[in-house]
């Protein structure tokens, strides 16, 4: 299917080369989207419990409730992309987390908090995070498709790094609430930055574009796009419980809250490390091969989490899970641009983290039950850990046809 014509003002290079001034918008609109709650969560989940006294299980959920709409909205936000370009999708996101994050901060009763937040994390995902910012750099870069996406995650990988120190820093100055107000605005800034600098490339439209069922049905087809499809599924449950919990368990386990920030931080800058050598490590074994040292390293980095009673430990867990997160995430990108028509790619990108967020929103929401019920939070790893074990034996099941012919290496 024919890709439409971008806007006429800097659009995608025919030379290879890469439109730096775009990937840096859209690497912003990467960081502060996903900073802004998604990895500040775990840095204000106690603050706000302790000032507050709801329930965590109440909290929790209302974290994986984010993380459901992230996946029933990813499915609108890729098609709206595909069809109107990313200046629509980014004013949405700016305006709808402003109403829902925004007016969670001012809320006194923990439903009313739950919703608002929840809502306002399902629309910086929604509309901000990787399936939209890797489909447009994608479409800005046609010819060098790979190296586009290496640069963008190589944005993206500050993210953790930035906002986790960034949430102690100003929780300890100015309280939770007002830490969320501020932590929003600079995402709401970066996405209205992005509106002026990134061409409004769209994909083709008319009668030709699919419709969302067949979207669907090429992401299940019997064969490796079936696995792929799962094993995004159990990454997903994987990753959220780390992510949200990351913080939380190294406090469990001994640290002090600074310390444990640290180096969930430090864990977010080692992504650079999965994400450099990249290019060289998929050229030489390819991408689902890469995809199986990815997760490998995410599972051994879990099980540090565990024992993360001393720092030593958790800069260890920061290392091994930050390369095995850096490394998948543009692997998830540049695998789905090899299994997907590309004119369809926004919808198909945003089905696949439909799947991720909705089958991963179980994950925080039963680590709340087990942390409520044990009374110890390092009993939540093992649901990110048995995950991502699911997930290498489902990729490895492909090999051998899953539901059908496999695909071959590309």
């Amino acid at each position: 299917m024919a890709r439409a014509e971008g806007d006429s003002r800097g659009g995608a290079p025919n030379d290879g080369a890469l439109n730096h001034p775009a990937i840096a918008a859209l690497g912003m609109v990467t960081i502060c989207c996903y900073g802004a709650w998604y990895y500040s969560f775990g840095v204000l989940l106690d603050p706000l419990l302790a000032d507050t006294g709801w329930r965590e299980s109440w909290i929790s959920g209302s974290f994986a409730a984010g993380l459901a709409l992230i996946g029933i909205g990813s499915v609108f936000g890729g098609r709206l992309l595909d069809r109107l370009g990313p200046r629509a999708v980014f004013a949405l996101a700016a305006l709808v987390s402003t109403l829902g994050l925004g007016g969670a901060s001012f809320s006194r009763h923990p439903l009313l908090f739950a919703a608002g937040s929840a809502l306002g994390m399902g629309a910086l995902g929604a509309l901000g995070f990787y399936h939209v910012t890797m489909t447009t750099v994608v479409r800005l870069h046609p010819d060098n498709p790979q190296r586009a996406i290496a640069a963008l995650t190589i944005w993206g990988a500050l993210s953790s790094p930035i906002y986790l120190p960034l949430a102690v820093w100003m929780n300890d100055r100015f309280e939770w609430r007002t830490t969320i107000r501020l932590l929003l605005a600079t995402a709401v800034l970066a996405l209205v930055a992005a509106i002026i600098v990134v061409p409004n490339e769209t994909a083709a439209i008319g009668a030709g574009r699919p419709s969302l069922r067949s979207v669907a049905a090429a992401a299940t087809a019997p064969g490796e796009t079936r696995a792929f499809t799962i094993a995004v599924a159990l990454i997903g449950v994987a990753t959220s419980v780390l992510l949200s919990y990351q913080v939380p368990v190294m406090v469990a386990a001994g640290l002090p809250l600074a310390a444990a920030s640290t180096a969930a931080g430090a864990r977010g800058f080692c992504q650079l490390g999965g994400r450099l050598p990249l290019g060289i490590i998929v050229g030489r074994i390819g991408t689902r091969r890469a995809m199986f040292a990815a997760l490998g390293a995410i599972i051994v980095g879990s099980i540090l989490l565990v024992f993360s009673s001393n720092l030593v430990v958790a800069l260890a867990f920061a290392v091994v899970v930050g390369i095995g997160i850096g490394a998948y995430s543009p692997l998830q990108g540049m695998r789905a641009a090899e299994l997907y028509d590309r004119s369809s790619l926004g919808a198909t990108m945003g089905f696949q983290s439909a799947i991720s967020q909705l089958v991963g929103a179980t994950g925080p929401l039963a680590a709340g039950l087990v942390a409520e019920s044990t009374g110890d939070r390092r009993w939540v790893v093992p649901i990110a850990t048995t995950s991502a074990i699911a997930a290498v034996l489902v990729l490895q099941y492909a090999d051998r046809g899953f539901g059908g012919a496999s695909t071959a290496e590309r």
